[in-house]
């Protein structure tokens, strides 16, 4: 049996109890008309753009392409994974997956490989080189796919910190001018503190969250080439850079940074918390520009990046580069429609009326300065994302690291003593053969 379908089978009784083949979520009617190309997807905030899109395409060119959104993700993802083993994918989907999971879609013949027709009249140059090397595998990768481009991206994303210039100036800081330094945004949150503000707010409680903030410390200390010694093993957790890393965090709970209840806070949540005002700094992603236009939009902000260490080895980078993207079925018999319209979808014209519509930074590169100013500040950082990488850490590591990491705010490991639990669970996974 596959790994594929290995990965899904516990999840068909699952996706045929809640009807996903009937379509939940606000899906396929039993009377849709017979579309060319069906695409699903999870974007909610998207479907109206997309509606309108594919009426031009039906316009421009007759073929029908049909948007189905099922929501929210979980129900999403699986009803791919129910598809996928009933072999009943539509043209174009995502399977909302790591890039593990990713190679075993591909490995079952259920994505299919790009890279011939993104070299056709130069289409992978019109993109960020980020948003394709996010879906694109390399020569010798440890899942043994072939080397390729497998998606097509819609949009990128990164992560950053955003500030209330309002509260930066009522502290006596600079609001044209936050602290690029992990010194000066120390002292910052000090000021702001010290005027009774809330310095910084995030959703430290999904542990994904957390992790990226602390990634960007990683590639500032390790570079490249020691976070790929630390993921094959070579580098133990134990390293006094990664102490340092966890050490940062105990700084910044020290220094009364952190709002109250940040490892526990959900996303949603510490953005409203910024948004209204209750905290002067917010890391969160890109898509925040959407979010805070719709619960504030008077909020005064602007975005900088995570402060990089006074005589780090490496250049501070962020995590993003991957956005939204879409997978073409290897085995769908409208595949080359599939490609065709996606194609079309990355074009410059149709790239800008959905970074209109949704305020997402579009793939497509040569839309980048026609883009409202935050969004732009974004799109200028898309090259200082993390780089794609040949190996991922172990799931269990990564959530090891993010537990950890919450466990220093609150007091309940010490920077050495987190790094130790750290390096004691890849031990343990390394024992496994994970």
């Amino acid at each position: 049996m596959s790994k594929i379908k290995m990965l899904v089978l516990s999840q068909i009784c699952l996706a045929l109890v809640s009807g996903l083949f009937l379509g939940c979520g606000g899906a396929k009617k039993a009377d849709t008309p017979k579309a060319d190309v069906v695409v699903w997807h999870w974007m909610t905030d998207r479907q109206d753009a997309f509606e309108k899109l594919a009426l031009q395409y039906l316009e421009e060119t007759g073929i029908k392409v049909l948007f189905e959104t099922y929501a929210p993700t979980d129900v999403y993802k699986s009803k791919i994974s129910a598809a996928a083993t009933a072999n009943l994918l539509p043209d174009v989907f995502n399977p909302i997956a790591d890039k593990k999971e990713v190679a075993s879609y591909i490995n079952a013949g259920y994505i299919a490989n790009l890279t011939q027709d993104m070299e056709n009249d130069g289409w992978k140059d019109e993109f960020f080189a980020k948003a394709l090397t996010q879906n694109t595998f390399e020569e010798g990768n440890e899942w043994n796919v072939a080397p390729g481009i497998y998606a097509v991206p819609l949009d990128v994303n990164s992560l950053m910190i955003y500030y209330n210039k309002d509260l930066f100036a009522q502290a006596g800081l600079d609001p044209e001018n936050p602290p690029a330094t992990w010194s000066a945004f120390i002292q910052a949150g000090k000021k702001l503190r010290d005027a009774n503000i809330q310095p910084f707010v995030s959703g430290f409680g999904e542990g994904w969250l957390i992790g990226a903030f602390a990634q960007s410390y990683q590639w500032n200390l390790f570079g490249r080439d020691g976070v790929l010694e630390t993921i094959e093993g070579k580098i133990p957790y134990t390293d006094q850079r990664w102490v340092k890393i966890f050490s940062l965090f105990e700084e910044m709970k020290n220094n009364k940074l952190f709002a109250s209840g940040v490892v526990t806070m959900v996303n949603k949540d510490a953005e409203r918390n910024f948004a209204i005002g209750k905290a002067a700094m917010a890391f969160n992603g890109s898509w925040g520009v959407n979010v805070y236009l719709s619960m504030n939009p008077e909020l005064n902000y602007g975005v900088m990046p995570p402060p990089a260490l006074e005589g780090a080895k490496y250049p501070l980078l962020m995590f993003g580069g991957e956005g939204s993207s879409l997978f073409v079925n290897e085995k769908s018999p409208n595949k080359q429609k599939a490609v065709n319209f996606l194609k079309w979808l990355t074009q410059k014209e149709q790239q800008a009326f959905l970074a209109k519509a949704t305020l997402n930074i579009p793939s497509n590169k040569n839309v980048a300065g026609d883009l409202p100013p935050v969004l732009k500040t974004f799109s200028e950082n898309i090259s200082n994302t993390f780089e794609s990488l040949p190996k991922i850490e172990s799931w269990q590591v990564t959530n090891f690291i993010n537990i950890n990491l919450q466990s220093v705010i609150i007091g309940e490991r010490t920077p050495d003593s987190a790094a130790k639990e750290v390096q004691d669970e890849k031990e343990r996974q390394t024992k496994a053969g994970r």
